[in-house]
């Protein structure tokens, strides 16, 4: 079985464990409103981890997507309340918004060569700095919200009848099946998968560094885009906080999922599985009633031990590696000189 497989095997059996554990210990964990609820608090999350996952393969990160959705809220709003464009011409320019965004991340780490920790972390700031340009104010200056009220936004918050999944359920499963056909069949998937495994033998192959990142960056704009509709569809307004902490989020459940932050390893399966793990351990603590500083505490060290085994399983996994290549080599020469 492929590393990779056996990774991802793994994740999905602490997932299964853990909805059997709160499904035995709580009355009311295994029922399809909680479970529909449930879906919906981690879909706007996993569709910024899809766009994580990319940056994440090509062995970089993005820690701006989170302030880059918020940012993209609040332009919105902007939009919405002090002008009179029409909606299709707000949503272009929001889009174009998420688009520089990533192509921002894109040119800093790809020609600029600045890391991508450092480049996404500054422009995390650039988006902060933004969303309170953007901010609505009323006649003292102070910050305040208005109401978006366009019934086609208002919509994407609803759900398919009056017990159905929610649409942003439906959107973050299809872009993850998209995103998934597109890392595996496309050629410009493969790419995103060589640059991380080894930059260099990719570059010998042909492939570009800067095309491949510029890319990955994109996506994940794309995708803070999509994340920003939906929320805003669902709160009917934007703040100054949102999405701050999602990043963060997106990231812990990518990784989960068995992506490695040294690239080369990752798809979108495993990223579902990780945005419901973390959702679902989030969802059964709070049937338990505890607060939600206890839920982030626990939420954080089951992160921290995941990275452990995580680094534990790699170097296991590289060994068995080598002594397997070692053992072929080996039976290779028996037969020669056999």
């Amino acid at each position: 079985m492929r590393q990779e497989t056996l990774r991802r095997f793994i994740s999905f059996g602490l997932l299964v464990l853990l909805v059997i554990i709160f499904s035995v210990t709580t009355d009311s964990f295994l029922n399809w409103g909680n479970i529909n609820t449930l879906l919906r608090e981690c879909s706007v999350t996993g569709i910024l981890a899809i766009g994580v996952t990319m940056a994440i393969i090509t062995g970089g990160n993005d820690l701006s997507c989170g302030h880059l959705m918020g940012t993209v809220c609040m332009l919105f709003s902007f939009l919405y309340y002090y002008t009179g464009m029409s909606l299709l011409m707000i949503l272009a320019l929001t889009l174009l918004l998420a688009l520089m965004g990533g192509l921002l991340n894109g040119f800093s780490v790809a020609v600029l060569q600045i890391p991508d920790f450092i480049a996404t972390l500054s422009s995390q700031f650039i988006f902060a700095g933004l969303t309170y340009i953007f901010a609505i104010r009323n006649e003292y200056g102070s910050i305040t919200q208005a109401q978006i009220n366009n019934p086609t936004i208002t919509a994407l918050g609803g759900q398919i009848g009056k017990n159905g999944p929610y649409f942003v359920t439906i959107a973050f499963f299809v872009m993850a099946a998209i995103a998934q056909f597109f890392l595996k069949k496309t050629k410009r998937g493969t790419y995103i998968y060589a640059m991380g495994a080894n930059r260099k033998s990719a570059e010998y192959s042909g492939v570009s560094f800067v095309k491949t990142k510029i890319t990955a960056f994109v996506i994940s704009g794309f995708c803070a885009f999509v994340a920003a509709m939906f929320t805003l569809g669902r709160l009917h307004t934007a703040e100054v906080a949102t999405g701050q902490t999602l990043a963060l989020q997106a990231i812990s459940a990518t990784v989960i999922g068995g992506a490695a932050f040294t690239g080369g390893r990752g798809d979108m399966v495993g990223t579902t599985i990780g945005v419901l793990f973390m959702q679902v351990l989030r969802n059964g603590m709070r049937k338990y009633g505890f607060t939600t500083q206890v839920v982030a505490v626990v939420s954080g060290i089951v992160i921290v031990l995941v990275l452990v085994f995580d680094a534990y399983y790699n170097e296991f996994m590289q060994k068995r590696i080598k002594r397997a290549a070692a053992a072929a080599r080996e039976k290779k020469a028996v037969s020669a000189n056999g």
